[in-house]
């Protein structure tokens, strides 16, 4: 059985939860808050062949979702020795990217009715907790979406053509030669300073992907212009943090809000986008503003404890996604974008928009 270190975290993440019986809350930082923890009572596993319940009581039931079977029974100690022994194969893997073994576990998870590493998913939901919830006395379903910070930063928006901006230059024409010249710069912000250089003047025309602009506009019609600013502020170089190309968003003030209220304004603007990025919208899909991943996120640390931001600590995963994202530049050739292209005789730049994790 083969994954990689995000991949290796979901399984890390099923044994981990089911040998603590416990799923603490973070804080906009990623701390733990002691306090504020839900009960687990089953996770439930997407596979190819069948959804496994595994249920506490005791010890831990595998049960089969198709048929009601209990196909096994295994000690609570047996998942938490062999959640320590993957956690300790995972962070021994000195790269971060790339599939390994785990030859001493393997066995264990074939035992617990796993077939791959990564559970089968089509949505944004990774696994599916059922949590004792004290404050309302119920045991709801919810699904997670599983975040690692073991391996290589996971993307909050994956890039795609769905996810291009489109931007018309006016004020100079770019000929051939000088379209050559702004194509050889390896650097974004030398094809920009380029474009400042010769006069040329970049302005937002629209989002290439009606589906994702449709999306965008579902959040606020002023979405997409947002947006806008923040991609084009980091391909000029000016910064690439979420949090520092919001500064610049403000200042530009695309939407001419109050000077007293614009602070506010794009923050709750952005924290919204990301909210609905991480829970429910995908670029490439029409979406109806529900949201897939009902009980929030799970982040797995790089010391192996596991925290979520479940949808009661709305803010604190707001705050977290606000603080721990950056823009990313994919590659232009996949998904068509960085060259200056000629429609009824005006040229266009595409700039792709791909968010990631810093850690």
């Amino acid at each position: 059985m083969n994954g990689n270190k995000g991949e290796w975290s979901e399984l890390y993440t099923l044994l981990k939860l089911a040998a603590d019986g416990k799923l603490y809350a973070a804080d906009g930082n990623t701390n733990k808050i002691e306090n504020i923890y839900y009960d687990i009572l089953q996770i439930i596993r997407k596979q190819k062949d069948d959804n496994w319940k595994y249920i506490r009581n005791g010890k831990i039931k595998i049960v089969s979702e198709k048929t009601g079977e209990i196909v096994d029974e295994i000690s609570i100690s047996e998942f938490k020795t062999n959640a320590e022994l993957l956690l300790e194969a995972i962070q021994n893997v000195k790269t971060k990217k790339g599939s390994f073994e785990v030859k001493n576990v393997e066995s264990f998870i074939t035992k617990i009715k796993c077939v791959t590493t990564k559970a089968k998913s089509t949505d944004k939901a990774d696994i599916f907790l059922i949590v004792h919830d004290a404050k309302v006395g119920s045991d709801p379903k919810l699904g997670f979406s599983i975040k690692s910070q073991l391996g290589s930063p996971s993307t909050l928006v994956n890039a795609s053509n769905a996810t291009n901006f489109i931007y018309k230059l006016s004020g100079h024409k770019l000929t051939d030669k000088e379209k050559e010249v702004f194509h050889s710069f390896k650097y974004f912000k030398d094809k920009f300073a380029y474009l400042d250089k010769l006069q040329a003047k970049v302005s937002f025309e629209k989002v290439s992907s009606k589906i994702f602009n449709a999306n965008l506009m579902l959040i606020d019609t002023q979405m997409p212009a947002i947006l806008a600013v923040i991609v084009e502020n980091f391909y000029r170089g000016r910064a690439s943090t979420i949090s520092e190309l919001m500064n610049l968003c403000i200042d530009k003030n695309v939407c001419n809000v109050s000077e007293d209220n614009k602070q506010i304004f794009y923050d709750y603007k952005i924290k919204e986008f990301m909210t609905n990025c991480a829970l429910g919208m995908m670029p490439g899909h029409l979406w109806s503003g529900k949201y897939d991943a009902t009980g929030g996120y799970i982040i797995v640390k790089e010391d192996g404890d596991v925290l979520c931001y479940h949808i009661y600590n709305r803010n604190e995963f707001r705050e977290y996604l606000y603080k721990n994202t950056k823009l990313d530049t994919p590659s232009t050739g996949k998904h068509g974008f960085g060259t200056i292209e000629e429609v009824d005789g005006n040229q266009y730049l595409k700039l792709n928009l791909q968010i990631r994790f810093i850690k």
